[in-house]
């Protein structure tokens, strides 16, 4: 009896112990769970306009660090005779402490002035005037340096300013302000006849971009009823005596069919020049897109309904076609057809309303990979809006888990350059392997980082923006140092083989139809220049190479006696070939060909396509080929994983500068080291040259004037 009373207390007490072991892994790994998982942080930073009037100009963000200031070319701010810049912080409930600011040559390396700014007000606004100095030359531009503290954090605002002199820059904005009003107003739509050129080449059937060509009709909007959420807010990127370039960005909404609230980006652009009497309108241009929100009926059977945006779809499938991932407006959506889950992967924007912070289109997104469970990576480049590197710009690898709903950071590169810069800066090639190494271009330079020790090593360099070219997925590359020798790697199995020119011969690597590469041959007799292309080699054959076969056969050669390639692009599983032919000395332009081969081409699982309707016009959709069950999809919104060890990896050449920018409608559009390229480019965008010091290289001269336009 005895002894069964032992064997039962054991037993109780292994039982009791086993309890509390049980108790204290559960306690353990809900506390685990709890304290690793997040929501993505709100936005803190305050934003700082000018006033010019009493209308808000000059939207500026904030940087947590400084930047590199020879990169922070977005805006420019008029000085007015006085030297008085009216300024207005919106605190965003912070607690403004202290504001300073300093005013350098262009540059940053000379410092003009610099000051304290006395400021008044409370949390929901602050005002305040910089007083500066009779120390700067006449068309001269410099830097405007502010430093705001809020709290225990100091955050940094830039933008150019120069002498208003005779560009009447106000008479313009007032301009530009008018002409949008009357757009919004269809009782005064004829007054805008007189500006519009119409063409018979323009695009009249839809609303996502309208031009100074399309029809009067288009410029007022058609049958699309639209309400301005935000006041559109005023931004200068060019001054001078010869035109002005204006920006005007809001948001927009409207009721759409389903009755669910639409929202929509909109950003005008102006060129706009004072004549004797009259002010010219030389450019104008609005873009819309949609700011997706999965609502409604935008997804059904057999498609996902984008909305107003352009054709130029970023986008990737599983290998089965059921997943679908898509970014649009900066943010990271996933369709799981199965599951009939709409996922938003990534977002800057909180689901309560449309913070101007959260909407600071100053990123984007590449889609890098997904798999067959719905996890994919991805990474966001650009200025962070909010969370943990907020007022930051730099490089973001991030992992989707499609069975936790998470997305873990597993990588961050910091910038000092602004995000206009680093999306030129950093190339085509963002790939990352099954074994965590990422590979990245950056100027001339491919990196290859172990993710898991942030360990960064360069890989290839002294390349030629024009002599790297990668497969669609990022896992195949193709590259010649001098067009002697072309090398192709695969960089998830790290396998390489090179293919040779001959001697009087040379190579250039032109793409991938899928794994295939593609590159052409051309003799070293026939490099030629012209208005629209410098040093550029004919080809007189292209080739396509097996990568797959160990022999690494061609599978095709394209050769037309007479007529030269000079580059490809691919385009729904087809090869369009762009030509020249020889006219004595002189390589002229002639027509496309295109290599159609279906043992080439790749089936998609998706395709971008338009539907038509009274109101939008013309939408773009994703087009399934498999139907789904048409019910309303479940939306999920992923947990972040923090981590427990920082990320942050220094690539010192991310901060490197390009020779050449050229900058067109406010935007970085080209860096080059190569000067007659930069020329070229900012002739066909309108636009100017800057070197690397900021000063400019080349502005295009005063265009032909049209007949004299006012608005009464």
């Amino acid at each position: 009896m005895q002894q069964m009373r032992r064997g039962i207390q054991k037993i109780l007490i292994l039982l009791a112990v086993f309890i509390v072991a049980l108790f204290t892994f559960s306690k353990l790994t809900n506390h685990e769970t709890k304290d690793l998982t997040t929501d993505l942080a709100a936005p803190t930073l305050p934003v700082v306009y000018f006033e010019d009037n009493g209308h808000p100009l000059n939207e500026l963000h904030g940087y947590v660090e400084e930047m590199s200031v020879i990169s922070m070319r977005d805006t420019i701010t008029p000085l007015p005779e006085n030297g008085k810049l009216s300024l207005r912080i919106d605190p965003y409930d912070n607690k403004i402490k202290e504001v300073s600011f300093q005013i350098r040559s262009l540059n940053g390396d000379r410092l003009v002035q610099d000051g304290n700014v006395q400021v008044s007000g409370d949390k929901t606004a602050v005002t305040g005037t910089i007083s500066v100095e009779n120390l700067l030359e006449e068309q001269t531009e410099y830097q405007l340096i502010l430093q705001v503290t809020a709290g225990e954090q100091t955050s940094y605002y830039y933008t150019r300013i120069m002498e208003a002199g005779k560009s009447q820059i106000d008479a313009c904005v007032d301009f530009v302000e008018e002409f949008h009003a009357i757009t919004m107003n269809k009782e005064r739509q004829s007054e805008l006849s007189s500006y519009m050129e119409p063409s018979s080449a323009a695009d009249n059937t839809t609303l996502q971009k309208v031009t100074i060509n399309n029809s009067l009709s288009q410029a007022c909007w058609g049958d699309f009823v639209g309400t301005e959420v935000t006041t559109p807010v005023v931004s200068i990127k060019e001054m001078n005596d010869d035109y002005q370039v204006i920006l005007l960005e809001y948001i927009m909404s409207s009721v759409g069919e389903s009755g669910n609230s639409e929202y929509y980006n909109v950003e005008e652009y102006y060129r706009v020049r004072v004549g004797a009497e009259k002010i010219y309108l030389l450019s104008f241009e609005r873009t819309m897109e949609e700011i997706f929100r999965g609502e409604g009926d935008q997804i059904s059977k057999d498609m996902i309904d984008l909305g107003i945006r352009s054709e130029n779809v970023s986008y990737k499938t599983n290998e089965t076609g059921n997943v679908i991932c898509f970014v649009q407006q900066g943010e990271l959506w996933s369709y799981n057809q199965i599951e009939n889950n709409l996922t938003r992967v990534f977002s800057f924007r909180s689901q309560e309303g449309m913070d101007i912070r959260e909407n600071y289109q100053e990123h984007d997104i590449r889609i890098l990979r997904v798999d067959e469970g719905g996890s994919l990576d991805f990474v966001v480049y650009g200025y962070m809006n909010c969370g943990e590197h907020e007022g930051q710009v730099g490089v973001s690898v991030c992992h989707y888990d499609g069975v936790t709903n998470t997305v873990e950071e597993m990588l961050f590169v910091p910038t000092t350059l602004s995000y206009e810069i680093v999306k030129e800066q950093i190339g085509k090639l963002m790939y990352v392997s099954d074994s965590g190494v990422f590979y990245l271009t950056v100027s001339n330079q491919v990196y290859r980082i172990q993710m898991d020790s942030r360990k960064a090593e360069v890989y290839i360099d002294g390349l030629k923006s024009d002599m790297l070219v990668n497969s669609e997925d990022g896992r195949y590359i193709a590259w010649s140092e001098d067009g002697t020798t072309m090398h192709v790697t695969d960089l998830e199995k790290g396998e390489s083989f090179d293919i040779h020119a001959n001697a009087n011969q040379l190579l250039k690597p032109l793409g991938f139809l899928g794994s295939d590469c593609i590159y052409g041959l051309g003799y070293r007799t026939d490099i030629f220049s012209t208005q629209t292309q410098t040093d550029t080699l004919a080809l007189s054959q292209v080739l396509i190479v097996d990568t797959s076969d160990s022999a690494h056969s061609v599978m095709k050669t394209y050769e037309t006696p007479g007529i030269y390639v000079t580059g490809i692009r691919i385009q729904d599983g087809s090869i369009y070939l762009s030509r020249v032919m020889k006219n004595g000395d002189i390589y002229v332009d002639t027509t496309e060909d295109t290599i159609m081969n279906r043992d080439l081409q790749e089936k998609d699982q998706v395709n971008i396509d338009t539907v038509v309707s009274d109101v939008k016009q013309k939408e773009v959709v994703l087009k399934l080929l498999e139907e789904t069950s048409g019910s309303t999809p479940k939306t999920l919104i992923p947990k972040l994983i923090e981590n427990e060890e920082p990320n942050t990896l220094e690539i010192k050449n991310l901060n490197a500068s390009s020779a050449y920018y050229v900058y067109a409608k406010g935007k970085v559009v080209l860096a080059t080291d190569d000067m007659a390229a930069a020329v070229q480019s900012a002739d066909a965008n309108k636009g100017v040259v800057i070197g690397n010091n900021l000063l400019y290289v080349w502005r295009l001269g005063q265009s032909q004037t049209q007949e004299p336009l006012t608005i009464e």
